[in-house]
Order: structure tokens, then C-alpha cells, then sequence
């Protein structure tokens, strides 16, 4: 109710309030017209239309205006001379007067001999007004009318080619022919004088913007053929490290990181920011609502205060705009294969692996040679083998995706309103496993006068993800595990038990065990205002939004028993083993989370002559509370009723917990522009955290920029002319992180007692029986001891940077260089005290780190005749170094993090393996070491093999350089976009034998392995998890993850419209595009995708993605 008397008053004082109109002072000796274009360009926002050879015979003109409109000014422009121009909204068309002097009629026109009509609409199918068409090599030209319609008539001797040019657009030519109707779609122009980047609470020019930020294009994320907004970082943002983990539905995301790691305690994500609003999740957006992405990279997020160290990612959504509706839909289907996929061995060498195993052991053979030659032969079909890769996963799984939107409006109200649905199908060979993504958005923009603007926007998001009842993880192990000579199915088509209590990946994966389903429901809405005012002080304003996010977590899981069977060979008979399967039982998690964020600020943006201040006071507030319930029962009447009630309340687990946060800020920028020249911003953020105590909650974050526009600078200007623009950048900011966990300055309790029979019931010590018949009790226990000093990481934040433009437009680089100081991150004293004294002491604000490094990025566009394209590389390089961690003294130099980066390796260091009993009896060995063993190396030299020796390497298999390449060419409506992406200095563990006692070797790890008849072998001779001796972290396991991928490809064309323009439809665009399509790598041989971050390889690959669609727009 406050708010709304707020904006009617509002209303009612500006409805009053006199305005100025805007005017132009200039102060010019001897300028030419194109310089006093310019100066009115930037100071009214006008654009200029005109033909450079009609100023080429134009002298110089002396103005002195001081609040002069701009018809005033250009009439003393043009005073003396035969130029006219025509003002078309805030379009300026300059003419040459026809030959009787009429201003208001071009040069006459020679005999006309076809009359041409025709529509100019944007990328988007947005009409656009004030196009100028022109007859190339004549005069003769009219400008497009208000729903982007023209008329021209075409003379017999002219050369039969229209020129489209329009302020912010690329120019474009088209031949007529026998056409007497054309549409033409102008595509914009990537130019940085004009180009305007979203950064913290506002936007600003590209060309005075003095941080660190990279962008990103909406139809750049668009073209990309994945489920999940962060697949497409990789290869396009300079300074971003993206890593795609993992292709199952629901959880395809990939890990992302600002500039690296600049912190050992956890808290590295970048902070997400999505139209304004703090910790709204990105994976799940629509990619065709996004308009841009921008990525702040040094101090330019100090504007976010506690929460500003590791970066921002600021998504903004498209909005509407005036003029005719447009609708567009997109529909695509796509086919997801896995990009990798192991390869176990089949049985006779699984049988011959694990003989020879037992033989070094000492263990009687488990398989006899009979049993292994007749699986050799294969032709008993009670001897066969069974690839259970293949059996659990399939081909091909499909993906369906329709978006659709309508976007337009009028200078009163504009809108834009979209829907997307997708439904995305797992690689699961049998499952019903299915992610389904539902969208709705509206953003609404209402001009309730000329000064006050109202926004409604409401985002809705409904995510449902159908699983099976057994997780993903115990599936895969279950997988690697099982012996090769049990089948799926017996030959009567009974299914198999696997190797114990119906164990049968192929079951598990599917409904038979039961089901977890998970849906997560978001509703996101904000409203706000802009109020100028004008009357008050030209520049001024107001404005604010209030954001309400509501996110609603529901998950079911019902485990049921399963009809599996074992096999006797000797009696020929099934045994049903669904007894021992799994307990009948059910539990239901719900959790609710809303997060309030009220943000207000006080605005100036004016420009004084060739000083230009753009400065705001803002306060921002959020507020989020957490809430969860879960309750368990097992022993349900019937596995036909998955309710609670219909479970036993013995054993039953009934729970729940809250949590709140908040924040609280004072900020504000100011940013000043001499002659868009001589460039500096200030930026503050006094911030609260309620992760601290009451009298160490509050801290102030600055930050200061400055920038030199060396091209602006007259020596430059007049000298360099291939240069357009060229920017000197540095600044330097403190940033915080209040990533840790809540209530850590509190003495933490937690509930206890003995009644659990979990293994993983925590904690087993705490024995709660009282009185004399020792009943057993419920009670409190200590569990943390609090900090009562704990504070922020604070981060000292310093960047250098360059950017150039070159070539009209045509090429562009920049490039920084950074320096991250990280100090005051939690860390316990490890060395102040031991482990062995039994205290366990509170983390502290110890740590120190330092992360350096630079990113660039290169782009060209050119042309060629009629083949426009474009080609894109960029590079990031981010190494991070332990400065201070309190490490215990008993612990190796040679094993300390300090002096090595953040993510880092301890593994033994290896001469390769023993090929022979000498070498074996002439080093330092573990006991029982032979010949096949690792050569492990005696670090300390103290004759033994023990983890003290052990080494960190400055290697993990978080890339420390990751680049991209991005190329597109466009050829009369058929257009061609690639995107490589690649990583170096990375390292996985590859050790696939860590994962279980019978694991199933995969089929390299067997031919490669040592045996009596194969001494000069790479690999060690078969061990399982339990040897001491090869089953260890070795740098003999580490494999080089580097790669360069084509990550995504998209071929398209526009369908003529004389195909279908009758029918009332705008445009037709087909595609076809793929993702993760094919790597060059190092991993191959391992069968192992080079993103994956998996030792054993028990996860979920990595997918290929292959798409075929249709973009319609009316």
C-alpha cells in the first residue's frame, strides 16, 4: 500500500512538473560537418543518415550555440550551402537541395520505369523506422515509414541495386531483378562506439567502460543444443573456465569459475545476479529469453560488496519493444549420444584377470581353464559374455524442445512474453528416466507519463525429474562390477539377480525398484519504477524493485522389492531372490526456500559540455528464510500404495529444519567522462552479512577505475587513422566473500541418540541411557565451538587492461592482466594444534592466497563479395598459489600446500613399474612388491614406502588455461557458426580398479598388463581396490586432460519469403546444430571423456547432442 501511494504521488507531482527540452551547446572554429554530426549525436542521441561524398565539397562551418535546439543548430549549419536534412523521430536524413532549391524535395529523378515496395524489419522481425533506401550510384533515396514499409520508384539506367542503411546496422545491398516487392532483415552492427554492456545496477557504454567485463550474446547461448544455460560458456567468455561434468537429464551442468580458484575453503562460485536479483539459477532459463550475459572479472563487482570476490555473472532477459506484435517459435529435436563410453572386459578375460590376481595372492584359482576356454569358444549359449557398458546404456536417447513468444508494444506499454517446454530422455537403457522443463515468463514495461515508467515482470519455472528409486552412482558401481558371464537375461527371459540380492543394473535403472521423483516449482515476480526529473534537475532520477522469489523442493522415493533370479547350472533351476532386493519403504523431502530482495536508488546522469557524470546512491536488502521436512517409514501393506500412512511406525523418521539469511547494503558509483576521453569510477558497497556477529557484521568495499581513451587524443587521432578506438584500463578494489557456513559464531547443538541402527548415524559415541533401568533418552550434544571473531575473506583486487578497436570496426582485441590477493580465509590452526591432542578448535581467518594470471580475447569480422563472416579467439590463464595455510609441522615439506596452487594432487611419484625381481630387491619397496607392482619412488629416503612419501603436485584436473575459437560465415541466408573450446595444464586420475574388489578391469588396463609372458608391459600386473600397492594415487594414473573440442556447430538458412510470405508468415529459419560433436585429445586410448572429474569413471558421461529445428516468426 506504501508503495502504491508512493507512485501515485509520484504521478501527480511529475504530471505537474514543467520540462526542458533538450538542447545542444557547442563551441566549434573551423570543424567539419561530420565532427558537428558527432558532437550532436552524443550530446542529443540523435543518428545521422547521409551519403559521405555530399560533405566531401562542404567547407568547415563556425558554431558557437548555447542551449540551442537542434533544428537551430543545423539550420546554421547548413546556412550558405545546398544541404537539407529531414528529423524522422530522432533520425537526422541529410540531403543535397534539389535543383530549384526545395527543400523538401531530393534531387529530380530520372525517368522512372518500376515502382519497387518493400518491408526493413530487424533480426527479430521488428518493423524499423528511417532505413535509408537508396538507388546505389544515384541520389535518389526515401527513408522507411512507421511499420517499416518503403515505396521508390527505380530508373531505367540505374543499376537495379536498393542500399539499406541504417544507424546501428549493417549496411546491405540488394539487387532487384524483376521484383517488385522485397523484404529486407537488417542485421545489427557490432560496433563499440555504440554498443552498451549491463553491468552492476545499470549500463554503460562500452567504449568508457573502465572494468574488466566480458559479454555474451543471447542468440549466442540460443544456438547452442543443450538443456542447461552454463554448457554454452565454454569457448565464448575470456576469464570464465567452464567444465560440462556430466549428461544426465536434470544434472547436464557444468562447473564454472571466474578468473580460477582464489580460495581453499570452498566458497569459489561466482555470484549469479539475474535481472537485478541475487541467487537465481541460471541453468534452468530459457535460452531464448536471454538477452546478454555479462561477466565481471576484476573491480568492477566490487558494486556487490561481500559477495563480489569471486567474480559475477549477470544474466538480463529480453524485454519488450514498440511496435507491431511479434511472435516467434522455435521447435527442435534432438538425439543425445554418450561421448564416451568404457569398454570392460568379456568374461574369459575377466576370469583370466582375477586367476591371476588370486595366483599372486596365493588364493586358490576361482575359475578352472575348462570354464575359461569354453567362454573363449562362445559357442555354449550357457557360456556367453555380456557387455554390460552397452547393456545399461543405449544409442540413442531423444530430447523435444518448443519455445514460443510474443513481443512488442507501444510507447505507453511495451511487453514481452514467452513459454518453453523440453522434455529431455536419459541414455538409460531401461528407464523411464525423463527431465521436463516448463517456462513462463512476462516482462512488462508501462510509460505511465513521460517520466514515470512501472515494470511487472514474473518468471515461472516448474522442473520435474523422474528417476529411478536407486542412484546413479550405485547403478554404475553396480555396472563395472558385475562378472561378464552373468546375463541380463537368462535364456528362459527371466532376469538375472546379478551378482548378489538381484543387483542387476539393467533392474535397477528401471521402475521395478520403486521411483524418485523430484519437482522443483519457482515463482519469481519484481516490480519497480524509473522516475526522472526533469523539473527538479535535469538528470535526476528514482527508481527501485521488489523481487519475491518463492522455490518449492518436492521429492518421493519409494523402494520396492524386484522379481530377479540366480541360475543353478547343475539342477537347471530359478531361484527368485526378491526377498532379499530391498525393504518396502518410502520417505518424502520437502523444502521451501524464499528469498525477498527490495532495492532503491537515487540517480544523475547529465552531461556538461564535454563532461559527463553518471553517479548513484542506492540501498539494497535481502532477506531469505529456508525451510525442510522429511519423514521415512519402511514396511508399507502394499508396494500398490506409495503413501506414508501405510507404513510401519517402527524404525520411523520423522525431521525437519530451518535456516534464515540476510543482507543489508548502502552503495553507490559515481563515473565521470571528460570528452569521453579522460575516464574514472568510484564505486562503495558498506555491507552486513548475517553470517557474522552483530559487532563484526558491517564492512565497506571499494573500488576505483580509471581509463584513457588514447585514440580520442588529437596527436592519435590525427595520425593513426586505422585505430578507432584504443582504451587504457586499471583498477583496483578490496572484495569479500561471506561464502561459509551459517551460525559458525554460535555454540552449535545437535539432538542425539542411540535409537538409529544406520551405519552413518552420527555421532556412534554418544551412548544416551539414563536412570537405573538405563532408558534410552534423546539429548543434547556440542556440536561446533563457536568463532566469535569470524569475518569475511577479503580480497585485494587489481587488474590492467587494453582495448583496441582497429580497421573500422573490423577487428577488435582486448586484453587484462589481474592479481588476486586473497587474505583472512578460514582455516583451522593445524599447526598451533596437533590432531593427536584431541581438541577440535574452530576454524579461523588465516589463509592467504594469491591467483594471477590474464585473459584476452581477438575477434575480426570482414566480407567477402557477398560472404560475410566473423572468427574469435580467446584465451585465459589463471594460476593460484598457497600463501599461508596453517599447516601441521609433522607433514613433509614436500606434501604442504603452501607455495603450490589451491588444487593440487598428493600422489606417489613412480619410475613406472617393475619389470623384473632385481629391480624390485635394489629399491626401497612396500612388502610383498613383484615384479608388474609400481616402481613408488622413497621420497624421504628412509628406505621404506610409506604415504610420507607422497608429493603434491602443482596439477589437478581443474584446467589452469582453457581458450575458445568461434568462427560464422553467412552466405545470402545460409549461415554457418562454430564454436571450439579447449583446456591444457589439467590432470585426471584415471584408476578405474579403486572402484571395487571384482571390478570388471576396463579392456586397456588388460592388454596392457604385466604378466611372466608380457615383462616388458606398461601397465601393472591385476590388482583390485584392496592392493596396497597399485591401487594408490600415482602420478603413474594421472592422464592429460587437455583437449580442444568442437563444442557446438549450427548450420541454418532463412527460407525465401516469396515461399511463404502470402500466408502472413515473416520468416522461416531451419537449422541443424550439434553439441560436444568430436575431441582431440589424450584420453581416448582410456575411453574417458577429457571433462569428466571422475577416478573411477562411476558417473554419468558426458553427451553428444545432435538437433534439428525450425525457427518461425509471424
Amino acid at each position: 500500500m506504501k508503495l502504491t501511494t508512493f507512485l501515485i504521488l509520484a504521478f501527480i507531482i511529475q504530471a505537474g512538473a514543467a520540462t526542458n527540452a533538450q538542447t545542444i551547446t557547442l563551441s566549434l572554429k573551423n570543424a567539419p560537418l561530420s565532427t558537428v554530426f558527432k558532437e550532436i549525436s552524443r550530446q542529443g542521441g540523435y543518428n545521422f543518415v547521409y551519403n559521405n561524398s555530399l560533405l566531401e565539397h562542404t567547407g568547415n562551418v563556425d558554431l558557437e550555440v548555447n542551449h540551442a535546439n537542434v533544428e537551430e543548430v543545423l539550420k546554421q549549419c547548413f546556412k550558405h550551402t545546398s544541404i537539407t536534412y529531414e528529423i524522422i523521430d530522432k533520425t537526422i536524413v541529410v540531403r543535397k537541395l534539389s535543383s530549384g532549391g526545395n527543400a523538401a524535395v531530393a534531387e529530380r529523378q530520372p525517368a522512372v520505369v518500376t515502382t519497387v515496395r518493400g518491408r526493413v524489419t530487424g533480426e527479430d522481425g521488428t518493423p524499423l523506422v528511417g532505413v535509408t533506401v537508396q538507388v546505389k550510384g544515384t541520389s535518389i533515396g526515401i527513408v522507411t515509414k512507421e511499420n517499416g514499409e518503403f515505396q521508390i520508384n527505380m530508373p531505367d539506367a540505374s543499376s537495379g541495386i536498393l542500399v539499406f542503411s541504417f544507424i546501428g546496422m549493417e549496411r546491405q545491398e540488394v539487387t532487384i531483378g524483376k521484383s517488385v516487392f522485397v523484404t529486407v532483415i537488417l542485421k545489427r552492427l557490432v560496433s563499440q562506439q555504440q554498443e552498451v554492456v549491463v553491468v552492476g545496477y545499470g549500463t554503460q557504454k562500452k567504449t568508457t567502460l573502465v572494468g574488466s567485463v566480458a559479454t555474451m550474446k543471447g542468440e549466442e547461448i540460443a544456438r547452442v543444443p543443450t538443456a542447461n544455460v552454463t554448457n554454452a560458456f565454454a569457448g565464448h567468455i575470456p576469464g570464465v573456465i567452464a567444465n560440462n561434468r556430466s549428461g544426465r537429464p536434470g544434472d547436464d551442468y557444468s562447473s564454472v569459475y571466474v578468473r580460477g580458484f582464489n580460495s581453499f575453503s570452498g566458497g569459489v562460485d561466482p555470484l549469479i545476479i539475474v535481472d537485478g536479483i541475487p541467487d537465481r539459477n541460471i541453468d534452468r532459463i530459457n535460452p531464448n529469453d536471454i538477452e546478454s550475459v555479462t561477466v565481471l572479472k576484476d573491480a568492477s563487482a566490487a558494486i556487490y560488496g561481500v559477495r563480489s570476490a569471486n567474480g559475477a555473472i549477470l544474466i538480463t532477459t529480453k524485454r519488450g519493444k514498440a511496435g507491431k506484435p511479434v511472435i516467434s517459435y522455435e521447435g527442435s529435436y534432438d538425439i543425445q549420444q554418450l561421448t564416451r563410453m568404457e569398454h570392460r572386459v568379456n568374461s574369459w578375460q575377466y576370469m583370466t584377470y582375477y586367476n591371476e590376481l588370486n595366483g599372486y595372492q596365493g588364493n586358490t584359482l576361482p575359475y578352472t581353464q575348462a570354464d575359461i576356454d569354453k567362454y573363449k569358444a562362445g559357442n555354449d549359449p550357457n557360456y556367453t559374455s555380456t557387455d554390460w557398458q552397452k547393456a545399461v546404456f543405449r544409442k540413442n536417447a531423444p530430447q523435444t524442445n518448443h519455445s514460443i513468444s510474443v513481443r512488442g508494444g507501444s510507447d505507453a506499454v511495451k511487453f514481452f512474453i514467452s513459454g518453453q517446454y523440453l522434455s529431455q530422455q536419459s541414455n538409460w537403457s531401461n528407464s523411464d528416466e525423463n527431465f521436463k522443463n516448463y517456462n513462463l515468463r512476462s516482462n512488462i514495461d508501462a510509460s505511465v507519463s513521460k517520466n514515470l515508467k512501472l515494470t511487472f515482470d514474473i518468471a515461472a519455472r516448474k522442473e520435474e525429474r523422474k528417476y529411478p528409486a536407486i542412484s546413479a552412482g550405485s547403478i554404475l558401481h553396480e555396472t563395472v562390477s558385475m562378472y561378464p558371464f552373468i546375463p541380463v537375461h537368462w535364456t528362459n527371459g527371466l532376469p538375472s539377480a546379478g551378482i548378489s540380492n538381484g543387483r542387476n543394473p539393467y533392474l535397477m535403472m528401471s521402475s521395478a525398484p520403486g521411483y524418485d521423483n523430484v519437482t522443483d516449482l519457482f515463482v519469481q515476480p519484481k516490480i519497480g519504477f524509473d522516475w526522472q526529473l526533469p523539473a527538479i534537475l535535469k538528470g535526476l532520477s528514482v527508481s527501485g524493485y521488489a523481487a519475491f522469489d518463492y522455490h518449492q523442493r518436492s521429492e518421493k522415493n519409494f523402494t520396492r522389492p524386484w522379481d530377479a533370479y540366480t541360475y543353478s547350472l547343475s539342477t537347471n533351476t530359478y531361484n527368485n531372490q526378491k526377498t532379499s532386493t530391498a525393504i518396502l519403504s518410502l520417505s518424502q523431502d520437502e523444502r521451501s526456500y524464499n528469498e525477498n530482495t527490495y532495492f532503491y536508488k537515487v540517480a544523475f546522469d547529465r552531461t556538461f559540455g564535454k563532461h559527463s557524470i553518471n553517479a548513484f546512491a542506492g540501498y539494497e536488502q535481502t532477506v531469505s528464510n529456508y525451510r525442510m521436512t522429511y519423514a521415512y517409514r519402511k514396511n508399507l501393506v502394499s508396494d500398490q500404495l506409495d503413501q506414508l500412512f501405510t507404513g510401519s511406525a517402527v524404525d520411523q523418521v520423522a525431521t525437519g529444519s530451518a535456516s534464515q539469511d540476510g543482507r543489508e547494503s548502502y552503495l553507490g558509483r559515481v563515473s565521470y567522462s571528460y570528452a569521453d576521453k579522460y575516464l574514472a569510477e568510484v564505486v562503495g558497497r558498506y555491507n552486513g552479512s548475517f553470517n557474522f556477529p552483530g559487532n563484526k557484521r558491517w564492512g565497506m568495499f571499494p573500488s576505483v577505475s580509471l581509463g584513457w581513451r588514447i585514440s580520442e587524443e588529437p596527436f592519435f587521432k590525427d595520425n593513426v587513422r586505422f585505430v578507432d578506438n584504443l582504451k587504457l584500463r586499471a583498477s583496483w578494489g578490496v572484495m569479500g566473500s561471506d561464502a561459509v557456513s551459517k551460525y559458525m559464531y554460535l555454540a552449535r547443538y545437535s539432538l542425539v541418540s542411540n535409537m538409529s541402527s544406520d551405519f552413518s548415524s552420527y555421532p556412534k559415541e554418544y551412548y544416551t541411557y539414563f536412570g537405573p533401568n538405563y532408558s534410552e533418552a534423546t539429548a543434547l550434544y556440542l556440536a561446533s565451538i563457536p568463532n566469535t571473531n569470524i569475518t569475511w575473506e577479503k580480497q585485494d583486487t587489481r587488474n590492467l587492461g587494453v582495448d583496441a578497436v582497429f580497421f573500422n570496426n573490423q577487428l577488435s582485441v582486448t586484453a587484462d592482466y589481474f592479481h588476486n590477493l586473497r587474505k583472512d580465509i578460514l582455516a583451522p590452526r593445524n599447526a598451533s594444534v596437533p590432531l593427536y591432542t584431541g581438541l577440535t578448535l574452530p576454524a579461523e581467518n588465516i589463509g592467504r592466497t594469491l591467483n594471477r594470471g590474464f585473459d584476452f580475447i581477438v575477434n575480426y569480422n570482414g566480407k567477402a563479395r557477398a560472404v560475410k563472416y566473423n572468427v574469435g579467439f580467446n584465451f585465459t590463464y589463471a594460476k593460484s598459489k598457497v600463501l599461508f595455510r596453517d599447516e601441521a609441522p609433522n607433514i613433509p615439506d614436500y606434501q604442504k600446500s603452501t607455495g603450490l596452487p589451491i588444487d593440487s594432487w598428493v600422489v606417489f611419484q613412480t619410475k613406472g613399474i617393475y619389470h623384473t625381481q632385481e629391480e624390485v630387491d635394489k629399491s626401497p619397496h612396500m612388502a610383498g612388491a613383484k615384479p608388474g607392482d609400481l616402481w613408488l619412488v622413497d621420497k624421504n629416503n628412509d628406505g621404506l614406502i610409506t604415504y610420507d612419501d607422497q608429493v603434491r603436485i602443482p596439477e589437478s584436473a581443474y584446467p589452469k588455461i582453457v581458450f575458445g575459437i568461434t568462427m560464422g560465415a553467412e552466405y545470402k541466408g545460409l549461415a554457418l557458426d562454430l564454436v571450439w573450446a579447449g583446456q591444457t595444464e589439467a590432470k585426471q586420475m584415471i584408476l578405474p580398479q579403486m572402484q571395487g574388489s571384482v571390478v570388471a578391469p576396463p579392456q586397456w588396463l588388460y592388454d596392457g598388463r604385466w604378466t611372466p609372458d608380457n615383462s616388458n608391459a606398461i601397465y601393472p600386473r591385476a590388482f583390485n581396490s584392496k592392493d596396497p600397492r597399485n591401487s594408490v594415487y600415482a602420478d603413474f594414473w594421472l592422464a592429460d586432460a587437455s583437449f580442444i573440442r568442437l563444442k557446438s556447430a549450427q548450420l541454418s538458412y532463412i527460407v525465401p519469403k516469396n515461399l511463404y510470405g502470402r500466408i502472413g508468415i515473416e520468416n522461416i529459419r531451419v537449422f541443424v546444430s550439434g553439441f560436444n560433436l568430436f575431441s582431440i585429445d589424450k584420453m581416448k586410448k582410456f575411453n574417458r571423456d577429457p571433462e569428466t572429474n571422475n577416478i573411477t569413471g562411476i558417473n554419468y558421461p558426458q553427451t553428444r547432442i545432435y538437433r534439428a529445428g525450425i525457427s518461425i516468426g509471424l
